[in-house]
């Protein structure tokens, strides 16, 4: 009963199409966060981030499986494995970048 809602109300929003543009343009960007690959590519497992991050390795696969992951969540996960974010934009050859650095406390 619920699954044909959700798809009754999701086939709804996807006949908008702005709304699906949306969609597109957000499953385009998060086609190419690959989480996993960043942190095999460190030699680190889920249970040693886990354990940098002070969390469970339940929690490091969930945050590696997610669509939308937070910014603040990437710097964590990548920090723990001592590594470091940058985030740019481009503005027809004009880089800014968009992540200041954040004084210790």
């Amino acid at each position: 009963m619920r699954t044909n809602r959700l798809a009754r109300t999701r086939a709804r929003l996807m006949a908008d199409p702005a709304f699906a543009a949306d969609v597109a343009r957000e499953n385009a960007v998060m086609a190419e966060l690959d989480l996993v690959g960043a942190r095999r590519a460190t030699g680190m497992t889920q249970e040693g981030v886990a354990a940098a991050m002070r969390t469970t390795q339940e929690n490091i696969s969930r945050i590696e499986r997610q669509r939308d992951v937070r910014v603040s969540t990437l710097v964590e996960f990548i920090r723990a494995q001592g590594g470091d974010v940058e985030i740019t934009a481009v503005f027809g050859g004009i880089r800014i970048s968009l992540l200041r650095p954040v004084e210790p406390a």
